[in-house]
């Protein structure tokens, strides 16, 4: 049986065709000339293609550690530092500012008051109370300062914080007092990531920082957006060639700096990032067809009365039989098929 004349009508097809010479392909040689030289089987999988899009690594917006400090900058770690609580930000006369952790920024002096007296109103003054003191408890329990055992975190300054906090600025190298302010103590959420350089010498004139955990953002057309749908997951490869694997997490429309609209992509990564990481090539693999049946594209025969077929060899080897087939994705010279086929089914691709 001699293979059917075909229509070359979709250029697609016969393009591809004619550049596929599959690497699959199984050669059954036969003097017979009726008898297919070369077959390949058809197969069940995913047809998977890469794309790469610039990225930037945005650590989110500075703003201003709220501290009062004054003095000379002694020491100050590099910009794109990550700081940790119970790190220092910044030396200023040699004292250290600490970042500790707590949702409630330090907006009062803490310290151990004298209860002896009354207030204005004449009530019994009363000792400090409050979730900022109780995070200062935490952060002291936390570096092993509990006053012999009997700190515990309660939320009221009382005489076994005060002896915490005297401990631990003997440790630290902070004048003995027994009371903190915001020109020791920052409290943030989060650690922080060194967003200011300041030259050791000069007059502490503030300090910015921004969010220690950074995200990667792509900025996209609306047609290209759709490859880095929410929840997608990508490979992040920065420019010395670390690698780690990221999520998507959002998109939104917005405006870049050159005032073009554009899809803003922000993805999250699983590992830490260099601190002083700026940009990024984000891969995606799109999964255009997935666990469908796939032939050699130079197994496809156009036929004149339109559509597509594969040329199956019979059971017995001995000829072979049309079969229609429906036509998908196409991707590196392999087709999605559906019809009456089964894998391992051997089709003819060349003769």
């Amino acid at each position: 049986m001699r293979r059917p004349k075909f229509m070359a009508s979709l250029a697609v097809v016969a393009a591809l065709a004619g550049a596929c010479a599959s690497a699959e392909a199984e050669t059954a040689a036969s003097d017979a000339p009726d008898t297919p030289t070369t077959t390949a089987a058809v197969s069940r999988g995913d047809l998977r293609t890469e794309r790469q899009f610039r990225a930037t690594v945005s650590y989110g917006d500075e703003w201003d550690v709220d501290t009062p400090a004054t003095g000379t900058v002694t020491r100050q770690p590099a910009v794109g530092t990550i700081v940790g609580f119970g790190e220092v930000l910044v030396r200023t006369d040699d004292r250290p500012r600490f970042l500790a952790e707590g949702e409630i920024p330090m907006y009062r002096n803490l310290s151990k008051v004298d209860t002896s007296g009354r207030d204005d109103n004449g009530n019994r003054i009363q000792l400090l109370r409050g979730f900022d003191v109780a995070q200062l408890q935490f952060f002291l329990l936390k570096g092993g300062f509990d006053a012999g055992g009997d700190l515990t975190v309660d939320g009221t300054f009382g005489a076994s914080t005060e002896k915490a906090v005297e401990e631990w600025q003997e440790e630290v190298g902070l004048p003995v007092t027994g009371a903190v302010d915001n020109t020791q103590i920052v409290f943030a959420p989060d650690p922080v990531r060194i967003a200011s350089s300041a030259r050791v010498g000069a007059a502490f004139s503030g300090l910015r920082v921004n969010d220690a955990e950074p995200s990667v953002q792509v900025d996209t057309t609306n047609r290209d957006r759709r490859a880095l749908a929410e929840g997608t997951a990508v490979e992040v490869r920065l420019p010395d060639g670390t690698t780690t694997q990221g999520t998507v997490s959002t998109q939104e429309q917005t405006t870049d700096s050159a005032g073009t609209t554009v899809w803003r992509t922000t993805i999250r990564v699983a590992d830490a990032l260099p601190g002083d990481a700026s940009s990024a090539t984000v891969t995606v693999t799109e999964i255009l067809a997935q666990d469908v049946l796939l032939v050699p594209v130079s197994a496809l025969l156009a036929l004149a009365e339109g559509g597509f077929a594969v040329e199956v060899v019979t059971d017995r080897g001995a000829g072979t039989s049309l079969v229609g087939v429906e036509v998908g994705e196409v991707l590196d010279g392999r087709a999605e098929v559906s019809g009456d086929l089964s894998v391992g089914d051997q089709v003819v691709v060349e003769r």
